[in-house]
């Protein structure tokens, strides 16, 4: 036998989202932006082109203060990652021995269970009720790290803001907060930066950046928590073009903002448009939602899409069983969703 860790041998491991190897998809599984970033952020590459044989600046100090800027952090108290999944992965490695807790809900993202098994950390669920949301704060001395994405998936709702702020002020644990959908939503939770040391705020680049295919992610938190997650990150963790691509989107900060509005502009739609076809949907802070069909099951209605050439998300999760996630797309990948729906619906 090989010498794998247990851990890792006993971990079914984390399942992304389907990535069709053909273009005729309508891709609505992955929370992508369905937006591209403006084409000028692209002209920067040409200057980096040449350096490719030289290694990128370790530690991605124009990316951060580049971050700084739009979210008014300094760049000291800015860890830049391979994507926010790398933050929650830092996280665990520098705050976390293995077979010591981590807390997440019941239900969120799946990740955090993956990168929890694997490290050999115990795990700690917190339930949540039947609209998947916090009913108190969150008390649970014995953990050592508690993951709280807001807005929190598949659901995709901002958790209770009173709830979440008495977790972190009663908390001996590191709280890490995340936020991968909150610019799509009027609710952030910088401010809590200020007021407790023992918190930690992840970004993507990923979603409202339109840079899924980049994979650059922010940790911000207080200057001493940095410090010690930088021992932990890997040496050159972000390529020489992903900091300049990401820096040069987050200096065109206005234009991803107008997309952010018309994303939830055709979320609203989408949302009103699958309650007339008799889904029940939940509101959402995020690009994406939760939808449930009344009248066959979501794991059909995901079969039937995929055969049209749609792609939306389906997990087997007991408590989701009959939902589905939507992706928000364009204007025209959300139309053509609702009639294939409607046509599916009529065959019933």
């Amino acid at each position: 036998m090989l010498p794998i860790r247990e851990c890792v041998l006993q971990t079914p491991g984390y399942v992304p989202g389907e990535q069709p190897q053909t273009n005729d998809f309508i891709k609505l599984n992955t929370n992508e932006n369905p937006y591209p970033p403006p084409p000028e952020i692209f002209d920067a590459l040409q200057a980096e082109l040449p350096k490719l044989r030289l290694y990128p600046d370790p530690v991605s100090t124009k990316l951060r203060k580049a971050a700084g800027a739009v979210f008014g952090v300094s760049a000291d108290n800015i860890i830049a990652g391979n994507g926010s999944d790398e933050i929650l992965s830092i996280a665990i490695r520098t705050f976390v021995n293995p077979g010591e807790a981590i807390a997440f809900l019941d239900l969120t993202y799946s990740l955090y269970d993956t990168l929890a098994r694997i490290h050999g950390a115990s795990i700690i669920e917190i339930p949540t009720d039947e609209n998947f949301a916090l009913s108190e704060p969150i008390i649970c001395p014995e953990a050592k790290l508690i993951f709280l994405a807001s807005p929190n998936p598949p659901v995709g709702k901002h958790l209770n803001r009173d709830y979440l702020e008495k977790t972190c002020a009663q908390s001996t644990a590191i709280v890490v907060i995340d936020e991968a959908y909150v610019d799509f939503s009027d609710e952030n939770h910088l401010d809590l930066l200020q007021k407790y040391d023992n918190v930690i705020i992840s970004r993507t680049m990923s979603k409202s950046y339109s840079l899924a295919g980049m994979r650059v992610g922010f940790g911000m938190a207080s200057q001493s928590l940095i410090e010690q997650m930088n021992k932990v990150r890997d040496s050159y963790n972000l390529d020489r073009l992903s900091q300049t691509l990401a820096t040069a989107a987050l200096e065109s900060h206005s234009y991803f903002q107008t997309i952010w509005q018309k994303v939830r502009r055709t979320r609203s739609r989408a949302i009103a448009a699958l309650k007339e076809l008799e889904f029940f949907v939940f509101d959402s802070d995020s690009n994406f939602v939760l939808a449930s069909p009344q009248w066959m099951s979501a794991a059909e209605l995901y079969a039937q899409l995929k055969e049209r050439k749609i792609l939306v998300r389906y997990f087997k999760h007991p408590r989701i069983l009959n939902y589905v996630r939507i992706s928000i797309g364009t204007d025209e990948e959300i139309d053509r969703l609702l009639t294939a729906i409607a046509q599916i619906k009529a065959q019933q």
